[in-house]
């Protein structure tokens, strides 16, 4: 967390000076601001603190950061190679930095509808599933969350499958997904990592039928002939594994609802379709290609041995609102007799 308070809030910032006044990049000043960056990062993430100052400067502080230290440093190589001069480098980033972050935000405020169709023998009657994740209440004010259903209402399926993330902030209220119950359709929920963070949050699942969401945490429903299957995340990978494998039945179609895609590999000879989000397709560029490290399928479409897979970018953004080579989506979903 220092080393990120140090690159992401308080770098670009010593690059920019060093650009501008040709002073020292790296230098002893940069440690008393490295320490309170630290700080507030400390107080905001690692406790149940929501102050909206702290908030925003945590947030956006490492989305602008992370666009500065990428553009800046750029910059900088770009001057030393081009024989540029410190100010007509500074300028020029500063204009690549602002045009740039203009674009996430904006990108981050529009939501898109893709649609997938799956066919099988083992479903008797066309369904159609509306599918989000990682809307993150919280991270975004709850009209966000209003935007999604306002958008699911001009749109036609039988029930909507929540992947998990839908909050993840302590001073989240059920009034901040109201919206949810207005929509008159059976909706079904998993948890997502984010929504074990929050403190009591059991007891805020708890309240969820009060809306019309069903929870199934490591449960399975017959909906529309489909046997969903839904998966905690709260537990263990070769636990979420088996719960899938527990849960399957032989000779019916198995749809699992999984907030990450990290068991898809061991479960696919269980499994029709799994519908996963948490990786948001790296969310700003090139955060996708470190979550490749951890996730083989970071985004889209994936099919294997009579099994798919769909991993969404999600409906909402984490920490930053800003979004970069990704978009935030509801999935439509067919599923037609072979």
């Amino acid at each position: 967390m220092f080393v990120t308070a140090y690159l992401l809030y308080v770098m670009p910032a010593f690059i920019l000076q060093s650009l501008f006044l040709g002073t020292a990049v790296f230098s002893s000043d940069a440690l008393v601001p490295t320490l309170a960056a630290f700080v507030l990062l400390r107080l905001y993430l690692a406790t149940s603190i929501t102050n909206r100052l702290v908030k925003a400067f945590v947030y956006y502080g490492m989305g602008v950061g992370f666009l500065a230290l990428m553009i800046l440093a750029s910059m900088q190589v770009v001057k030393e190679l081009a024989s540029m001069s410190g100010m007509t480098a500074g300028v020029a980033g500063l204009l690549i930095l602002g045009s740039v972050t203009a674009y996430c935000i904006i990108n981050a405020n529009s939501l898109s509808v893709r649609t997938l169709a799956v066919t099988s023998a083992k479903i008797s009657k066309a369904t159609n599933f509306a599918f989000i994740s990682d809307v993150h209440v919280g991270s975004n004010p709850p009209r966000h969350l209003e935007k999604i259903c306002e958008r699911l209402d001009t749109l036609e399926f039988d029930a909507l499958l929540i992947g998990g993330d839908l909050f993840d902030s302590s001073d989240f209220r059920l009034e901040d997904i109201a919206a949810l119950g207005g929509l008159d359709k059976e909706i079904y929920f998993v948890t997502g990592n984010h929504e074990g963070y929050v403190k009591g949050f059991e007891g805020l699942l708890a309240r969820f039928p009060e809306l019309n969401i069903k929870v199934l945490e490591n449960a399975a429903a017959a909906v529309c002939g489909i046997n969903l299957i839904g998966v905690s995340d709260e537990q263990p990978v070769l636990a979420r594994a088996a719960a899938v494998e527990c849960m399957s039945r032989e000779g019916a179609f198995n749809l699992a609802l999984v907030h990450q895609p990290s068991i898809w590999e061991r479960t696919q000879s269980k499994v029709e379709l799994m519908l996963c989000g948490h990786t948001h397709n790296g969310q700003i560029f090139p955060f996708n290609l470190l979550v490749r490290l951890q996730f083989h399928h970071v985004y889209g479409l994936f099919a294997e041995g009579g099994s798919t897979l769909y991993v969404s970018s999600g409906a909402g953004c984490w920490g930053p609102r800003m979004r970069l080579g990704s978009r935030n989506e509801i999935v439509m979903i067919t599923l037609r007799p072979a």
